[in-house]
């Protein structure tokens, strides 16, 4: 595939669905790709991105229910649901068979929706994955404050109380140093901006988030699958393990084309220009696509 000089045209644009009413982005042509967001993703986060994936893929980005433009879901969140919206997307678009891509949180997402629609997807990429807390590089004690925290969240009253502290902005940076200590999360990310503005449907999927991130494990089948599947992450990431996500992925598939990069980030501090994605990962891409 050519590399494009100039980022493909792209189109924002609301999908109604029964679970819920999504805020997508669509660009490209072809095959069809589902990306399933990370969490707090908004569109303008992951656009280059998608336009990037857009050279070989016609590409539908959605924000997550309880995020951004999308409406929370009419159940309550959970992988499993995202799964059903998954289904419910490509039905509504009228696709019998698709492509699926997540990353970090996203590919949770992406694995379960997998599990719920392996007979319809041609290849599953996947950057960066969290696949639940195996993956995670986390002391036993560590993992046990975050499930503290986890279910302290899940009660009302002090899930109303975390919202006004980082609605507040002379105590936002403190909950954002919390937050970076307790869960290892990056000082790239723009944390106390999103955090002052975040609405409390987001805090509720955060926090279903969270518990299946300490809680998932998938279950290996007597067989690997055949599935394509391309799996890209750092060396270094700071949040996930290597060695256990690879292993993990390198479980359920026979065909895993494998790439280790050695970026010091989980997410980059800013999102990659399109530019730069091509410089860097066409060829790597390209390569994936032509081997299948």
């Amino acid at each position: 595939m050519m590399r494009s000089i100039h980022p493909p045209a792209f189109d924002i644009h609301f999908m109604d669905l029964p679970l819920s009413r999504l805020h997508v982005l669509e660009t490209g042509q072809g095959e069809p790709l589902i990306m399933v967001p990370a969490t707090i993703s908004e569109l303008e986060n992951w656009q280059t991105l998608a336009q990037f994936m857009a050279q070989w893929f016609h590409v539908y980005f959605f924000e997550l229910p309880g995020h951004g433009g999308s409406t929370p879901l009419r159940e309550s969140f959970s992988s499993h649901q995202v799964a059903r919206l998954v289904e419910q997307m490509v039905d509504h678009l009228g696709y019998k068979r698709f492509n699926l891509m997540g990353f970090s949180f996203g590919g949770i997402l992406a694995m379960r929706a997998y599990q719920r629609l392996s007979h319809r997807i041609d290849r599953l990429i996947l950057i960066a994955p969290c696949l639940g807390r195996r993956t995670l590089p986390f002391s036993n004690s560590r993992v046990q404050l975050l499930s503290t925290m986890n279910r302290l969240l899940g009660h009302p009253g002090f899930q109303a109380r975390f919202i006004g502290w980082i609605h507040d902005r002379r105590a936002v940076s403190i909950m954002v140093k919390i937050l970076q200590k307790v869960g290892s999360l990056e000082d790239t990310l723009p944390l106390e901006n999103k955090l002052l503005s975040i609405p409390a449907t987001t805090i509720s999927v955060l926090n279903s988030q969270l518990h299946e991130i300490l809680n998932t494990h998938f279950e290996t089948g007597a067989e690997k699958h055949p599935t394509p599947c391309y799996f890209a992450m750092s060396v270094f990431d700071p949040m996930l393990k290597f060695d256990s996500s690879l292993e993990t992925v390198q479980e359920h598939f026979s065909n895993v084309n494998a790439v280790r990069l050695d970026f010091p980030y989980h997410q980059p501090p800013k999102p990659f220009t399109f530019e730069e994605l091509n410089r860097d990962f066409h060829e790597t891409v390209d390569a994936f696509m032509g081997s299948y």
